[in-house]
């Protein structure tokens, strides 16, 4: 029996093609694979991938129902409509398969490459340090109020069990609700061998390494993504529902790396890594900011200097263009100006205004990269230094490496300086 290619999607017999785009979409939304959960999710949706490929391919010409009709002497029957039918659904049903397995596949990839870029190890190592902290922590929460109790022999301090108390039990709730896999939250994709692999392993090859031209690119290569915006999208459907959507042709680009500069990279993201944790923790002065800033001074320097003795080019130079130069120090302006310094001992004490500057540069830092568009043009996002042949031309062509949307244009640029 023939489908009714309308009723799948929704809409009247007569729908416009846009009308039929809208439904489409809606429903692909809905029944999509990757984030429908419905047992006949795959199913579903290659049904009205279907329906969407027939009606917009013979939508003028299709009737869902089967009648004879006459007209000038030619006669529709319902032999052929069914003739008609048929063969094209075997056509829209492959490609509808073929789209379908294709956004898998790319769900696929897309997970395998946060997989492999240690971004879930890092999460999962997180999440398992602050459920290993949050045990002694709700512990401790319990005991303060009788302590304090007992120490100071004063009935009043039991009040302060409400306040603590409550803390305890929202983490002891979470606790209970994650305690099948509480000290294990998650499938670590490296291991000790997965880790040995990665550092040893190469492949033959006669291309050279972009970063140490005197070896073969025989490790794995290091990708940039740039993007180009092509629309911006506004949407509102009432005072307090607003969405905008960034409509971008985006670029990868796969830089021969070798083995030596694969290992390079990864000391200088150690050393950076390491360099802020360790003023954060360690530097004995008095402002947070002061601390953070001192350690990516410090790790830059470090890295740098590793660098220039085992000759090796840095895979981060792309992001320093004129403008992110002029907008970091616009940045460490307002932040070193509302500062004190003292240097015996040495010291560094932040504003109490320094939140609200923080804040400021994160939510305002868009506005400033405009002005700063209007004011360096194209060479805003061009890197000072020479770039490998393709990303060369994709910056040419327009391409930048992130939108100017505030928090993403501070924290980006910050997270790919630090983590490669």
């Amino acid at each position: 029996m023939q489908k009714n290619y309308y009723d799948i999607l929704g809409i009247k017999a007569n729908a416009s093609e846009q009308e039929i785009k809208q439904a489409y979409r809606k429903l692909a939304k809905l029944y999509h694979p990757d984030v429908s959960e419905a047992a006949n999710a795959h199913e579903k949706f290659i049904e009205i991938t279907e329906a969407y490929e027939f009606l917009m391919e013979h939508g003028d010409t299709y009737n869902p129902v089967y009648t004879e009709q006459s007209s000038g002497g030619q006669k529709q029957t319902e032999d052929y409509q069914r003739e008609v039918f048929t063969r094209f659904h075997e056509e829209a049903r492959k490609r509808a398969e073929a789209q379908a397995r294709m956004r898998y596949d790319e769900f696929k990839k897309q997970h395998e490459a946060f997989q492999t870029s240690g971004l879930n190890d890092l999460g999962l190592l997180l999440t398992l340090i602050f459920r290993l902290i949050a045990i002694p922590v709700t512990i401790s929460l319990v005991l303060l109020p009788i302590a304090l109790t007992f120490i100071n022999g004063d009935v009043k301090f039991l009040f302060t069990a409400i306040f603590f108390w409550s803390i305890a039990l929202g983490i002891g709730w979470y606790i209970h609700d994650n305690r099948k896999n509480y000290l294990a939250p998650g499938k670590f994709y490296y291991n000790l061998q997965k880790i040995k692999e990665t550092f040893t392993e190469t492949t033959p090859t006669e291309e050279k390494c972009y970063y140490c031209p005197a070896h073969p690119a025989n490790s794995k290569p290091y990708k940039i993504e740039l993007l180009k915006l092509k629309d911006i999208r506004l949407k509102s459907n009432g005072p307090r529902q607003h969405s905008m959507n960034y409509i971008n042709d985006k670029a990868t680009i796969q830089i021969p790396r070798s083995q030596k500069a694969f290992i390079i990279h990864s000391i200088t993201i150690s050393v950076k890594i390491l360099s802020i944790v360790g003023c954060l923790v360690f530097f004995n002065i008095t402002s947070f900011a002061g601390r953070f800033i001192v350690g990516m001074f410090l790790g830059g320097i470090i890295s740098t200097f590793i660098l220039l003795v085992t000759d090796t080019k840095s895979n981060v130079t792309y992001l320093w263009s004129f403008g992110m130069i002029f907008r970091v120090f616009c940045w460490l302006i307002p932040i070193v100006l509302s500062s004190t310094f003292t240097f015996d001992p040495f010291n560094v004490t932040a504003s109490d205004y320094i939140h609200f500057i923080i804040t400021a540069i994160i939510l305002f830092d868009c506005v400033l990269m405009q002005l700063v568009n209007l004011a360096f043009g194209k060479y805003s996002y061009t890197p000072v230094v020479r770039q490998y042949k393709e990303v060369g031309q994709y910056f040419n062509q327009g391409y930048k490496v992130y939108n100017d949307v505030f928090v993403i244009s501070v924290i980006y640029p910050l997270f790919r300086w630090i983590f490669g």
